[in-house]
């Protein structure tokens, strides 16, 4: 942690901006610090990431100029790159009043979304499973055997999307889409945060964080039918809902596999979705850091 706060330190004299007073805020995927004297928020991650962070600001940037609330990043050059950690930028919005969101926020704000014109520069197609293969490679923490089963299972993902992802519409996709990713502003009503999976493709896939909270984290079952009644989604005859659920369970391991490596709670949690995946068992109780 103490190269990465000098890496920061470091990525700020760079942007022109001050980090006196930086404040960890949660670490999981990124690291992620508030900059009081900025009121903004630094993302930081690997340096590998470059690609995608800097499609994330670019798309985020623009779909707030176009009135979408999506949070902004800062008018500076990002992102920014010291040695092996890449930083980005963000507006800081603090809680306001107790405030949560809930699924028919979410849905309202996806529905706007998935509608919106494409931008005018190219949008990469979303990465079904992302990095996780990748992940698995480079992970310490794994087992042999873990590792070649969750790369071969990647493959096979990755192989049903390509037959699955010709039937289904396409449009702008967050990737990541679930309340945690939504934060109240004192005008706009809720922003949608954390645009790092940003992409092309089919709709559905942004359903899965809301599909699955039922069947892995113990919500009620009405969770999902609030949620696609405000949406206006009607799953009848919708075949490619569980693919896009095996899916998004597997890359969901992805920041647990990275997290592994300094927090034995995310070993713990990597271990529990694993073995559940590699048993066949599909109702495992998963649970959330």
């Amino acid at each position: 942690m103490a190269d990465e706060v000098e890496s920061l330190a470091d990525v700020c004299r760079q942007a022109g901006l001050a980090c006196d007073g930086a404040r960890l805020l949660r670490v999981h995927a990124n690291a992620i610090y508030h900059l009081p004297r900025e009121n903004a928020v630094a993302r930081v991650r690997n340096a590998a990431a470059f690609e995608r962070m800097r499609s994330a600001v670019q798309t985020a940037a623009w779909l707030a100029d176009q009135g979408f609330p999506a949070l902004r990043p800062l008018e500076v050059a990002q992102p920014v790159v010291v040695g092996a950690h890449l930083v980005t930028f963000w507006e800081y919005l603090p809680p306001l009043d107790g405030r949560q969101a809930d699924v028919t926020h979410l849905a309202g704000l996806l529905r706007a979304l998935h509608r919106h014109p494409l931008p005018p520069f190219p949008l990469p197609s979303i990465r079904p499973v992302g990095n996780t293969a990748a992940d698995a490679s480079a992970s310490t923490v794994l087992s042999e055997g873990e590792r070649s089963w969750l790369i071969a299972r990647c493959a096979e993902l990755e192989e049903g999307f390509v037959r699955l992802a010709p039937t289904l519409s396409q449009g702008i996709v967050h990737g990541d889409a679930h309340t945690n990713n939504l934060l109240p502003h004192p005008t706009h009503g809720w922003v949608l945060i954390d645009w790092d999976s940003v992409g092309v493709g089919p709709p559905e896939y942004d359903f899965m964080p809301i599909y699955l909270r039922p069947r892995r984290f113990g919500y009620p079952h009405s969770l999902w039918r609030e949620f696609r009644t405000a949406y206006g989604f009607d799953p009848a005859g919708n075949s490619g809902l569980d693919l896009l659920a095996e899916i998004r369970e597997v890359r969901s391991l992805s920041a647990f596999i990275r997290g592994a490596e300094h927090n034995p709670a995310a070993r713990t949690e990597l271990s529990n979705r694993l073995s559940s995946l590699m048993a066949g068992d599909h109702v495992r109780r998963w649970h959330a850091l």
